[in-house]
C-alpha cells in the first residue's frame, strides 16, 4: 500500500485551494450580498439631505507676557500654565452656552433666525448642529454648523466666533484688571508683612544668643574640643607610665630584689651609681666566699658594705616612690578636670547645633518669603503692563465660508464603505453557508478538503436516475461514458497493484452509509472481469450485507456460518450474474460483526481467497459508523474511499480518511461516486462523460 500525506499536511498544503473552491462553489451568494449591500447604500446615500458644514478655525493659547519670566521653575509661571490649560478645556462649555447661543440668534438676520426660532426649542435645535472639534494639543478650536442651506450656516458660524472671540476677550481684560487690584491691595500687602515678620523674627534670634555668626562659633567649639581630647589623651598615656614605673619600685623596696631589673630601676640617676657598688660588692662577695670561711673578717667586711649599699638603695628608692606618688595624684588630677572641660564644650556644641539649625530655618523663610514677593511682583508689573493693551487669548485664524460639497452623505466614501461592507458581509455569509453545508460537489474539492487524489469519477448511471436510489449494474443499455468511468477506475487499481508484490486484494470503503460503495464494487469487478480475470466479491458489511442481493442469490450458506466454523468456505461461495465473479457474504446482518471480522478464521478466509482468485474485491462497512471496518482494511493491499457528491460531507470524508491513518491504513485514493456535470472536464473518465458526444453511434457498447 502506498503512504499518503498526514491530515495536517494536506489541510495545510491545501489551505489556499480550499478558500478559492469555496469563493467558485459560492459566488453567486458572495456577489448577491455585496450587490445588495452596495445598492441599500446607495439607495440610503442618493435619498438622504444634503447637509453641509461650514467651518471656522480659532486659536485659543495662553498669551506672551511682556516681560516673561526665563525662570521655568517660578511657581507663578507654572501656575499661569495651569491656569490656562483649565481655560482651555473649559472653551467648549462657553461655546455652547445658552447665554452665547441666545444672543446669536438675536443678532442673526429674520430670515436666518426664523426657521431655528419656529422650533419648540430654538437653542436646543441650535446645539443639535452645532459641532465642535478640539485639536487639544495645538490650541486649535474648529467650529462647524451642519444645515441645508449653507448660506445661512456658514453666516450662523462667522457670527457665533465673533461674539465668542468678543465676549471671552472681554472677560479676560476684566480678569486682568481685577488681578492687578487684588495684588495691589491684598496679596502684594501680605506677603510683604510676612517678609518684615520673619526678618524680624530672625534678628530677635541672633540678638538672644548674642552671636552673629552661629556656624562660625560651632566649628571653633569643635576645634577646642579636638585640642582637649589630645591633651586628655597625653595625660592618660604618662598616668600609665607613672603608674608603671611605681609598682616597680615599690616592688623592689619591698624584698630589695624584684624590680631590680625593671627599666624604671636603672631611669632613676640616684639609683644607677648605687645599682652597680651593689653590683661589684656581690661580686667580690662571691668570690671570698669561695676562698675563705664565713667568719672571715675579708667576708664579714664584704657583706657589711652590701647591706650599707643596699639600704642606701631602699632610701633612695623611698624618696622616689613619694615623688612618683606626689606626681600621679597631680596626673589624674588634671585629667578629671579636663574631662569636665571636655563635657562642658559638647554640651556648649550641641546647643551650638541647635542654634545653626534654627538660625538655617528662619533664614531660609526670609528668603522664601522674599521670592515669593518678587515673583508676586513680577506678576503685578506684568498684568499692569497687560491689562489696558487690546490682547486676546481667542484669534480667529480662518473665516468660515461657503462649503461647495456637502457633508453628508459622502457619495464616493459611502460607497467605498458599502463596497467593502457588502464584501466581508458576502465572505461571512460564504463561509457560514459552508460551515452548515459541507457536502463535496466536485473532484477538486476531495483534493482540497480530504487530501485524497481523486481515482475515477463515477457518473449517476442512467438507470439508477430512473430507479431512484436502487443499486444499478451496468449493462447494454449504459451510456459507454459510464462503462469508461469504470475502466478509468480499473486502470488505476490495476496500475498501482502492479507496483506491489503479490498484492491482490483491494478494499472499498464510504465514510457513511448509502454513498455508493457496494454498486461501485459490483461493477468495479465487472469491468476487471471483462479482461479475463477471475474475482471474489468479499461482502465484509456483515452488518448491512448487500452483494448476494445484488449479483449473487439470497439462498444459501453466508460468510457467517463460514466465520464460525460450521461450514467449509468453498460450500458458501456463490456465483454471481456476472461471468468471472464470485460472491462470499452474510445471508443478514448479524450483531458480533465486529468479533467476527477480527477472528483468526476471517484471516484463513482472506488467505484462502488471495491464492484461489486473481483478485479479491472487499466490500467493506463505513468507516465512520462501524468499528471493524479499518481492522478488515488493514488486511487489504489496496484501499479506496469512496465519496458520493452532493451527499458526503467533507467532514465526514476527512474523518474517515484520519481514522484510518490513525489506525496504520493509509488509503491510495477516492472515487466520487454519482456525480453530476459541473460545466468542464477532469481527467478522462470525467471528460468522456461531460464530453458524450464524442463517442459516436457506430461504436459497439461493451459486452458483459
Amino acid at each position: 500500500m502506498t503512504a499518503q500525506p498526514s491530515p495536517s499536511q494536506a489541510v495545510d498544503g491545501a489551505s489556499l485551494a480550499q478558500i478559492l473552491l469555496i469563493l467558485r462553489r459560492r459566488w453567486r451568494l458572495l456577489a448577491a450580498v455585496w450587490i445588495a449591500t452596495v445598492a441599500g447604500v446607495a439607495v440610503y446615500t442618493f435619498t438622504s439631505t444634503r447637509l453641509y458644514r461650514p467651518q471656522a478655525t480659532l486659536e485659543i493659547r495662553p498669551e506672551t507676557p511682556l516681560v516673561s519670566s526665563s525662570d521655568a521653575n517660578d511657581p507663578t509661571f507654572m501656575a499661569s500654565r495651569m491656569m490656562w490649560e483649565n481655560y482651555y478645556r473649559t472653551q467648549e462649555s462657553i461655546l455652547t452656552s445658552p447665554k452665547l447661543i441666545d444672543a446669536t440668534l438675536k443678532a442673526l438676520p429674520e430670515p436666518v433666525r426664523r426657521p431655528l426660532m419656529d422650533k419648540p426649542d430654538p437653542i436646543k435645535a441650535f446645539l443639535e448642529k452645532l459641532d465642535i472639534e478640539k485639536i487639544r494639543t495645538s490650541f486649535i478650536l474648529k467650529i462647524g454648523y451642519v444645515d441645508e442651506n449653507r448660506e445661512h450656516a456658514t453666516q450662523i458660524v462667522n457670527l457665533l466666533v465673533s461674539l465668542y472671540r468678543e465676549d471671552v476677550n472681554r472677560q479676560l481684560r476684566e480678569l486682568k484688571s481685577g488681578a492687578v487690584e487684588v495684588l495691589s491691595k491684598e496679596t502684594l500687602p501680605a506677603i510683604r508683612k510676612r517678609v518684615e515678620d520673619a526678618d524680624q523674627i530672625l534678628q530677635d534670634f541672633q540678638a538672644s544668643t548674642g552671636y552673629v555668626d552661629f556656624e562660625e562659633h560651632h566649628r571653633s567649639l569643635i576645634d577646642t574640643r579636638r585640642r582637649m581630647e589630645s591633651r586628655l589623651t597625653d595625660l592618660r598615656l604618662k598616668r600609665a607610665k607613672d603608674r608603671a614605673e611605681l609598682d616597680a619600685l615599690a616592688a623592689y623596696g619591698g624584698n630589695g630584689v624584684s624590680g631590680l631589673f625593671n627599666p624604671a630601676f636603672h631611669s632613676t640617676r640616684s639609683l644607677e651609681p648605687l645599682a652597680a657598688d651593689r653590683a661589684k660588692l656581690a661580686s667580690d662577695l662571691a668570690k671570698e666566699e669561695k676562698l675563705y670561711k664565713d667568719r672571715h673578717p675579708r667576708v664579714i667586711e664584704l657583706r657589711e658594705q652590701l647591706r650599707m649599699t643596699e639600704e642606701k638603695i631602699r632610701e633612695a628608692i623611698r624618696g622616689t616612690l613619694k615623688a612618683l606618688e606626689t606626681e600621679l595624684i597631680a596626673v589624674e588630677g588634671e585629667e578629671k578636670a579636663l574631662a569636665k572641660e571636655v563635657e562642658k564644650v559638647e554640651r556648649a556644641m550641641a546647643d551650638a547645633a541647635k542654634n545653626v539649625n534654627r538660625f538655617k530655618r528662619l533664614d531660609a523663610e526670609l528668603l522664601a518669603s522674599k521670592d515669593v514677593y518678587n515673583s508676586y511682583l513680577k506678576k503685578h508689573g506684568e498684568t499692569s503692563a497687560t491689562s489696558g493693551a487690546s490682547l486676546g487669548s481667542v484669534r480667529i485664524v480662518d473665516d468660515a465660508t461657503v462649503p461647495q460639497a456637502p457633508f453628508k452623505p459622502r457619495v464616493l466614501m459611502n460607497l467605498a464603505l458599502g463596497g467593502l461592507v457588502g464584501l466581508l458581509l458576502g465572505i461571512g455569509f460564504v463561509f457560514v453557508t459552508e460551515q452548515l453545508d459541507d457536502r463535496i460537489q466536485s473532484p477538486r474539492e476531495v483534493e482540497a478538503f480530504v487530501g485524497l487524489d481523486v481515482l475515477a469519477v463515477i457518473p449517476r448511471l442512467t438507470e439508477a436516475s430512473k430507479a431512484g436510489e436502487a443499486p444499478v449494474m451496468l449493462d447494454d443499455q449504459s451510456a459507454l461514458p459510464e462503462f469508461e468511468a469504470f475502466r478509468s477506475l480499473r486502470a488505476e487499481i490495476v496500475t498501482r497493484l502492479e507496483k506491489l508484490e503479490h498484492a491482490k486484494i483491494v478494499c472499498v470503503l464510504s465514510a457513511m452509509q448509502s454513498e455508493g460503495k457496494s454498486t461501485v464494487t459490483a461493477n468495479l469487478a465487472k469491468v476487471l472481469a471483462m479482461e479475463g480475470r477471475r474475482l471474489l466479491i468479499f461482502d465484509a458489511d456483515m452488518r448491512r450485507p448487500s452483494q448476494r442481493k445484488l449479483i449473487g442469490s439470497p439462498d444459501g450458506p453466508g460468510l457467517e456460518e463460514v466465520l464460525r466454523g460450521g461450514i467449509p468456505i468453498e460450500k458458501a461461495v456463490q456465483r454471481s450474474r456476472i461471468a468471472g465473479v464470485d460472491v462470499l457474504g452474510a445471508r443478514e446482518g448479524t450483531s458480533g460483526a465486529a468479533e467476527l471480522a477480527g477472528s483468526p478464521r476471517f484471516e484463513e478466509t482472506l488467505q484462502w481467497a488471495r491464492a484461489t482468485y486473481d483478485l479479491v474485491l472487499i466490500d467493506s462497512a463505513p468507516v465512520n459508523q462501524v468499528s471493524e471496518s479499518p481492522l478488515i482494511a488493514r488486511r487489504a493491499d489496496l484501499v479506496i474511499l469512496v465519496i458520493r457528491e452532493r451527499q458526503t460531507g467533507r467532514s465526514a470524508a476527512s474523518g474517515a480518511k484520519n481514522r484510518m491513518l490513525r489506525l496504520g491504513v493509509p488509503i491510495a485514493g477516492a472515487v466520487l461516486n454519482c456525480a453530476l456535470p459541473h460545466g468542464g472536464g477532469y481527467g478522462g473518465s470525467y471528460y468522456g462523460y461531460y464530453s458524450s458526444s464524442y463517442y459516436g453511434d457506430g461504436i459497439d457498447r461493451p459486452k458483459g
